[in-house]
């Protein structure tokens, strides 16, 4: 491979890599509703004649007299299976606490809590035709907890009506989530709260901005608002068939029953982190909303199975490479399933891989190779018929044939491999099963090489690669000034393309740059035995 092509193959890695950056997660913004609401405002532009337009009514707070006056405070209210411990508090009925048992901290002690500490979500917000607002976050909810079924029922009678939240706890991350109100006759709707966002889990925080979002499906379209789109609130209406804020690895989700009128989501952050709310209409006295409700891990296929779409909550590249991306994950779950470590797992996926591609890359370099190789010849012609283009070019075509040379031969195989490296970009970044997933003195795979060790090798070899690749003292000899003087651009350019490479992989997760890094050793050794072979 020439010159000319390694520079294409570095300017499409950094056009991948400030595209992934910066325009693949550029989103479609959940755009503002029509009329400016206030923050509490509820679009039930669905309701009957009678009902009254919340977005020009001015929403108030009332106060709750709640019938049950002697019930304590309890925060410690537990269910809890192998994966999950849940923790709430009858002090609003909310959740306070998402603790997940397969998953660590950094110090490697501690489940991973997805709640920021002292707060709750789930609060209820109860607006009527009036346009008023019952907020139950401070109210003393009456309990029941069993733990046999894994199940915690929350009941608050006042004098408007009674409320009730029940909790059911399966055996995997996923919630049963029931909301009973009886007897409230001028309800139009209501508000359930993620005010206390996501926490953060992980030490290395550099991207958060663009790996934390708000994501939503409404309408069947998918809309993602990353955390640095979230510095005012944003607002959207539609029929919501789930809703989340994401980390980078786990998610806090919310799926209503397809009958539930789920039409707004509000959108905003709270210390520095993606939050929403969500607006419900209701219609009646007597209202059961059945939601299912994920907290855990971002897992693709635990995801998919719910079969609504909610799955996009995961990163996985850009939708034309998602094919690809999703049987590269089969392929790395499957070798996973016989070699427990995934530092081996990516060694020997770089293996087979390069053994697959290796026609498309033997022919790449033995066509470079033979191109320097009848550099005299070409010389030759382009001297003899410099007068005569047209010519020139014929007669340069049946010196390729007759050689066996394809002047495209250098470029077009490596530019192939491209779409591989792009559909592994997200994976191995993204991929709950490679976070913490030590190999060697590498920590995480999918976080950037502490050491810069990796990216430093990745460089070397690259630079050994090229060096390979430069044409021999003889080919040199042979050519003008003019050709000389390109060679002495190049050889430049040998120097500068490893050291751009590793500033751009450097902050790249170094489960990927252990990859590519495999993948160059392997290139070079090939190189340089095709390079003995026809020199």
């Amino acid at each position: 491979m020439d010159k000319k092509t390694l520079l294409a193959v570095l300017l499409i890695l950094v056009v991948f890599w400030l595209s992934s950056e910066f325009i693949w997660k550029k989103n479609k913004p959940i755009q503002q509703t029509q009329q400016q609401t206030t923050e509490n405002a509820l679009d039930l532009s669905n309701q009957t004649a009678e009902s009254i337009d919340l977005n020009s009514t001015p929403l108030s707070e009332t106060e709750i007299t709640v019938l049950d006056n002697d019930i304590d405070i309890n925060n410690n209210i537990v269910l809890e299976n192998e994966l999950i411990k849940l923790k709430f508090s009858n002090k609003g009925a909310v959740i306070n606490s998402v603790q997940l048992k397969d998953f660590y901290m950094n110090d490697k002690v501690a489940f991973v809590e997805l709640l920021n500490e002292n707060n709750g979500i789930l609060n209820c917000k109860l607006i009527d035709y009036a346009g008023n607002i019952s907020n139950y976050s401070n109210v003393p909810f009456q309990y029941e907890l069993n733990e046999v079924n894994r199940k915690v029922t929350f009941t608050s009678n006042t004098e408007k009506g009674t409320i009730k939240r029940i909790f059911t706890l399966s055996d995997d991350y996923q919630v049963s989530m029931e909301t009973q109100l009886n007897g409230f006759d001028n309800l139009v709707g209501y508000e359930l709260d993620y005010g206390s966002g996501i926490a953060d889990t992980e030490e290395y925080l550099k991207m958060k901005n663009r790996e934390y979002a708000v994501i939503s499906q409404i309408d069947n379209d998918i809309n993602k608002l990353a955390l640095s789109k979230l510095k005012e609130e944003r607002k959207a209406t539609g029929s919501i068939d789930w809703a989340a804020v994401r980390s980078k690895y786990f998610t806090l989700a919310i799926m209503p029953d397809e009958l539930i009128e789920m039409n707004k989501i509000s959108a905003f952050k709270i210390e520095e982190n993606p939050s929403m709310k969500l607006s419900v209409s209701t219609i009646g006295s007597q209202i059961n909303h059945k939601y299912e409700l994920y907290m855990g891990p971002l897992d693709y296929g635990r995801l998919k199975e719910y079969n609504n779409g909610i799955e996009n909550i995961v990163e996985i590249g850009p939708k034309f490479l998602q094919p690809l991306s999703k049987i590269f994950l089969w392929f790395l779950s499957f070798l996973y399933g016989f070699i427990p470590s995934w530092g081996l797992v990516i060694i020997i996926f770089s293996v087979i891989l390069k053994t697959l591609l290796y026609p498309l890359t033997h022919k790449s370099f033995e066509s470079t190779t033979k191109m320097q190789k009848i550099q005299p010849l070409t010389k030759e012609l382009q001297a003899k018929y410099k007068g005569d283009p047209q010519k020139m070019n014929v007669e340069l075509k049946k010196l390729y044939k007759e050689h066996g040379v394809n002047p495209l031969g250098g470029c077009l195989p490596m530019l192939l491999q491209m779409p591989v490296i792009f559909a592994l970009y997200p994976l191995l970044r993204y991929s709950i099963s490679l976070r913490q997933a030590s190999f060697g003195w590498l920590p995480d795979l999918s976080e950037p090489d502490p050491i810069w060790l990796l990216p430093i090798l990745m460089a070397v070899f690259m630079f050994v690669q090229q060096k390979l690749m430069a044409p021999s003292k003889k080919t040199l000899d042979d050519m003008d000034d003019k050709q000389k003087a390109q060679q002495q651009s190049q050889k430049m350019m040998m120097y500068f393309m490893p050291i751009m490479m590793f500033f751009i992989f450097k902050g790249l997760s170094s489960g990927l740059v252990l990859y590519w890094t495999v993948f160059s050793i392997i290139g070079s050794f090939q190189q340089y035995f095709i390079k003995k072979k026809f020199m």
